[in-house]
């Protein structure tokens, strides 16, 4: 076996990838779960009004005006410094006032790596007031200008439209303003920097990133980002856009020929272009959101990195209740016993099911694993050097 030389090459090939697989993971040593929380989640030590006061635009804020134009004239020049969530007064032409609140923090992403179920139980905590609508894709998918004609709730896309989301949230907030906060969950925002600012970049002809866009427009807020082992984050979401998943050898071979054509055509991309234009092409979009150490770095040139908590989503589900109080934690949130233990009734099914049922339900090839594990390998690895060379985020490969 150590040589892998085998009369009959097909079943050698699978049994040499599972024995060497095997092998490498009795030699990592445990990961513990917990360990990297306290290495990162540190609670805020700024106000959200100071903040915005002393922001200063970006090297490339003309062009992130030009892309984003309607989001400039409805932003405030002040927030209100009693609140810690960003929340200002709006006057009414009949003398009221009316207040008008952003989300304080985001979970960026990554699709398929648990959001949900954070975003879920963070809201069970009692200052943490939940939005209706999770996840709006607003500052990456929603385009401007807009060409939505309004629901029936009257949202139509524009940047007021978005603001106006949270008036209900502001209501909540007003009760608690010192401590209460309200966030969003858009699941693409983090693997789509390049890729989105208020509708595909490539679309637009623009070099303005998500980043930047955030940065101009919440340069307060925090960023939660979970991120999966790439090879079953992929594998999961083929499956759940399939929907008609089977695990006969005819699908499972499917996948293979699916995972084969992606990385060719990441492949083919690159010897034609920048690795920065490919991943502002976002195609194939379910290969490209593994690559997470492509994306950090275009956050990190606009936040500081202790506005960022980065998750592994094995490490959430081996200990859910401490990653939740690290995020809370993060958030600057006040303590509360209970938070984190389970899932919030009603708020429908859990995403860790995806990663709790990973064997029972979506087998995999060993040549399917062992050619997307290498093609994740270098961005693993990347990913590890980005966050103090902490070895949880090799996934073992």
């Amino acid at each position: 076996m150590p040589g892998c030389a085998q009369p009959f090459p097909l079943v050698a090939a699978s049994l040499c990838i599972l024995f060497h697989s095997a092998q490498a993971q009795l030699q990592q040593p445990p990961i513990d779960p917990v360990s990297y929380l306290a290495l990162q989640a540190k609670g805020p030590t700024y106000a959200v009004a100071d903040v915005w006061q002393q922001h200063q635009h970006i090297p490339n804020w003309q062009e992130v005006h030009r892309v984003t134009a309607d989001t400039w004239d409805v932003l405030p020049k002040a927030y209100d410094p009693a609140f810690k969530n960003p929340c200002w007064k709006v006057d009414q032409p009949d003398g009221r006032s009316i207040l008008k609140c952003l989300p304080y923090f985001q979970v960026l992403g990554v699709s398929k790596c648990g959001t949900t179920d954070l975003y879920h139980r963070l809201a069970r905590h009692n200052d943490v007031v939940e939005c209706a609508w999770k996840g709006p894709h607003f500052f990456d998918e929603t385009r401007y200008p807009s060409h939505m004609k309004p629901n029936r709730n009257g949202y139509d896309g524009t940047f007021q439209a978005y603001v106006n989301l949270y008036d209900r949230m502001a209501l909540s907030i007003a009760q608690d303003p010192a401590v209460r906060i309200t966030g969003e969950a858009s699941s693409n925002t983090y693997t789509g920097v390049l890729a989105f600012v208020r509708g595909p970049t490539i679309a637009k002809r623009t070099n303005a990133t998500l980043a930047q866009y955030l940065k101009e427009a919440t340069p307060f807020a925090r960023f939660i980002v979970l991120c999966r082992d790439p090879v079953d984050r992929y594998h999961s979401a083929y499956h759940y856009y399939r929907h008609n998943w089977t695990s006969t050898p005819e699908a499972l071979e499917e996948f293979h020929r699916r995972a084969e054509a992606d990385i060719m055509h990441w492949e083919n991309c690159l010897a034609r272009q920048s690795e920065a234009r490919c991943l502002a092409q976002y195609s194939p979009q379910q290969l490209i959101k593994g690559m997470y150490a492509a994306f950090l770095p275009y956050w990190l040139s606009e936040f500081p990195r202790d506005q960022m908590l980065f998750i592994r989503t094995e490490d959430y589900k081996a200990a859910p209740q401490e990653h939740v109080q690290a995020s809370l934690d993060f958030l600057g949130v006040r303590s509360q016993v209970g938070i984190g233990t389970a899932r919030p009734p009603g708020s429908g099914p859990t995403r860790l099911t995806d990663v709790q049922n990973q064997k029972k339900y979506n087998p995999m090839l060993p040549k399917t694993r062992h050619l997307l594990e290498g093609f994740y390998r270098p961005f693993n690895q990347k990913m590890a050097e980005l966050n103090g060379n902490d070895p949880r985020w090799l996934w073992g490969y």
